[in-house]
């Protein structure tokens, strides 16, 4: 990165912002206004643009520079900033957001998830248009700031990797390794080796001395992949290594520092794994410092469309094809499938789709098979809901899709089962506007 413009209104502040940048290495011009933000990012030569959002009119700027200059990272900033502007500035496509006035260290970290997100593939990214989501993400993205411990928590599929892996891009340790551990796929006579490292003559067949997973991330960042599989036997040993940040290769008794951080992810409900003797209680512990949960695909069914158009243009690029077309019918059975196997699962259908329809309207029947007529409503109601009030169940039914559909009435109608018409009418009677 190599040029940053700084788009403020109050000159006195622009050219405070202006000397920040400056100092922390960027070359830098500064402008007052949106106009003549966007006229200079027409000219290029600009890798980001920190702009002033103080106003909700102001976000509709980052729509702008998105389709004025595509390839500019946006960093929204704002003196007192709202939650739900914060939300809205990340929704659009800004890669993180400042308070004002910023030192050089909240603009570096800002300035590193603009690198980041220049860098990252599609295949690498997190896609999402849920709010809930997108405020996991911001949440995230401050968390990945410091170096604290990150628990990751979701079913299989639902991107537990990818958030680890932005988890270090947008980290300090970020010109460092990120070594990810599959704990559940460590076959138990070799785990030891494979995670501390062994000298020389260990144990037969050890002709060599290796370098184990934990030390390579030294100076980075140790994913510990679904940890909640970890066997019990190295849950000691990974726990001493954690608290010692040290780690000793089998066959010796030298002990190497390790300076990693730490990010796990599992889809495992570790109370229960502890409660039941499976998962070692100070483990635990020592792994709960921050933790998120990823909401699965049928929770945020508004994320499908998008992320299956994205899926099917990815796949024709593959196969030098057009990309099939999805309808209104094909879009509303995807949105009302299960996925029990989440993303993954979308992903694996719009593959097949790319196949079998090139150039062509999806043939939503062709491609699901059997599951064309399995696919329902998403779980209407609120985990841990007590009162079999039937009012409150139904209030609670209209409030959970019309969450789900993100306001869309016409989603929402369809996986209640009922008319727009209907739903508008719960509406008023349950004071949902």
């Amino acid at each position: 990165m190599s040029r940053v413009l700084v788009v403020e209104p109050a000159p006195t502040l622009g050219r405070e912002l202006l000397r920040v940048v400056r100092s922390a290495g960027w070359e830098a011009d500064a402008t007052a206004s949106q106009a003549s933000a966007l006229r200079a990012l027409g000219g290029g030569g600009f890798d980001a643009v920190l702009l002033d959002v103080s106003r909700s009119a102001d976000l509709a700027a980052i729509d702008a520079i998105r389709a004025r200059a595509p390839g500019v990272g946006v960093v929204a900033m704002g003196a007192e900033p709202r939650v739900e502007r914060v939300v809205e500035a990340l929704r659009r496509g800004a890669e993180d957001f400042l308070r004002k006035p910023f030192g050089r260290v909240a603009l570096e970290r800002a300035l590193g998830a603009v690198e980041a997100a220049r860098a990252e593939p599609l295949e690498g990214g997190f896609l999402t248009w849920d709010p809930a989501v997108l405020r996991l993400l911001a949440e995230l993205r401050r968390a990945a700031s410091t170096e604290a411990t990150i628990r990751i928590v979701g079913e299989s599929g639902t991107g537990k990797e990818l958030l680890a892996r932005r988890v270090h891009r947008l980290s300090r340790r970020r010109s460092g390794p990120c070594v990810l551990v599959n704990c559940g796929g460590l076959h138990e006579s070799l785990a030891e080796s494979e995670l501390f490292g062994h000298a020389q003559g260990a144990f037969t067949g050890a002709v060599e001395p290796r370098t184990g997973q934990i030390a390579t991330a030294d100076g980075g960042t140790l994913v510990l992949d679904e940890v909640g599989d970890l066997a019990p036997g190295l849950q000691p040993k990974l726990l001493r290594v954690l608290q010692e940040k040290e780690v000793t290769p089998l066959g010796t008794s030298v002990a190497t520092p390790v300076d990693a951080r730490i990010v796990v992810t599992t889809q495992r409900d570790l109370v229960a794994e502890v409660a039941a003797g499976r998962f070692r209680e100070d483990l635990y512990y020592r792994l709960d410092v921050i933790h998120f949960r990823v909401p699965p695909l049928r929770e945020r069914p508004g994320d499908v469309p998008g992320l299956a158009r994205t899926f099917l243009e990815r796949f024709a690029r593959g196969t030098g094809s057009e990309p099939p077309r999805l309808g209104e019918a094909a879009l509303d059975a995807l949105c009302r499938l299960p996925y029990r196997g989440n993303v993954r699962e979308l992903e694996n259908l719009m593959r097949r789709a790319a196949v079998l329809f090139p150039g062509r309207d999806v043939d939503v029947e062709r491609l699901l098979g059997a599951r064309a007529g399995k696919a329902a409503a998403p779980e209407l109601l609120p985990e841990g809901l007590r009162s079999l009030n039937l009012r409150e169940l139904e209030r609670a039914a209209v409030e959970r899709s019309l969450h789900q559909a993100r306001g869309n009435r016409t989603l929402a109608s369809r996986a209640l089962g009922i008319s727009v018409r209907t739903l508008r009418n719960k509406i008023r009677l349950y004071d949902l506007a």
